[in-house]
């Protein structure tokens, strides 16, 4: 049975309390794209995420339909990384998600969760220096006839172009809720020693910053022309929104990204998807050590009414 564990009660208060509108400035790092743009075209298989805690209100994540009924997201969005003696999906009946618009209140499909899979290896801070795994699968409860996010073969070396996309905060501190619409931002990749403050590990990627409360579980993409007459360009992503690198400057400092290239990620991706099946988490409980403070909760789902 699926608990709210204390930490996770607080951490989802903490976010309700950052998103009210003329909320001060915190501690807390944030999690959405600040500095970024409206959409300026779809992107294959774009999904808002909604997470109901009840008694809390609804926590907002973004994520790609990487098939017709299996939506990719972070593993921060769609569990309890608190409970022992392991970390456990949250109720999949809970999970609402919006495909194929680019407004996250309307427009699109809808459908709901039937299952969440975790990776075996998913902890945030306990198994240092180990990988974080933050990345999770939601199986709907139907196929969805919609576009579908490829996933890039190869990754973005340093110094080329990516796009963050999301429906994250596009100020902190906040002086309005997250926006109905999609954003969006171009940015770079950098080098992984950028950023050190949020304990990157192998299996993930640095972007220049810009993501922030909400964006959490979003695609970071990259784009190719296409051989047809039009030269239109192909879409496909390149990593999931994990977590920021510091606590002073929130959603501006470089971000971590799983990176979806990886040999490591990709198969995990691929045989969960054929067997339906993930092996429980082998992690040990989440241990709140202050060396590796940095790698918990950075990016936080953005609570919404």
């Amino acid at each position: 049975m699926y608990h709210v564990t204390r930490r996770r009660l607080t951490l989802a208060a903490t976010a309700l309390a950052v998103a009210a509108v003329g909320a001060v400035a915190s501690a807390e790092p944030a999690a959405a794209i600040v500095g970024g743009q409206d959409a300026t075209q779809s992107y294959p298989g774009t999904t808002v995420v909604q997470i109901l805690y009840p008694g809390l209100g609804t926590a907002l994540c973004g994520g790609a339909l990487i098939q017709p009924d299996v939506v990719l997201t972070a593993a921060h969005c769609v569990s309890d990384d608190a409970a022992a003696p392991k970390p456990v999906p949250v109720p999949a009946a809970n999970i609402t998600v919006r495909i194929g618009s680019t407004d996250r209140t309307t427009g699109g499909q809808v459908a709901t969760g039937r299952r969440v899979f975790l990776p075996a290896g998913w902890a945030w801070a306990s198994n240092w220096p180990s990988p974080v795994s933050d990345y999770a699968l939601i199986e709907l409860d139907r196929p969805v006839q919609s576009q579908l996010m490829p996933l890039a073969l190869h990754p973005a070396g340093v110094g080329d172009a990516v796009r963050l996309l999301g429906w994250g905060l596009t100020k902190y501190p906040p002086t309005a809720g997250p926006p109905a619409l999609l954003q969006q931002q171009d940015t770079v990749r950098l080098p992984t020693t950028t950023c050190d403050g949020g304990f990157i590990s192998d299996g993930e990627a640095c972007y220049g910053g810009g993501a922030c409360y909400g964006d959490s579980g979003s695609p970071a993409v990259r784009s190719s022309i296409s051989a047809g007459a039009s030269r239109d360009p192909r879409w496909s992503q390149v990593g999931i929104a994990s977590r920021e690198t510091s606590t002073e400057r929130p959603c501006v400092e470089p971000t971590i990204y799983t990176d979806l290239t990886s040999i490591r990620v990709r198969l995990w991706v691929a045989t969960t998807i054929r067997t339906r099946h993930a092996e429980a988490c082998t992690c040990p409980p989440t241990v709140l050590n202050p060396a590796t403070r940095g790698r918990i909760d950075r990016l936080k789902p953005q609570i919404v009414p």
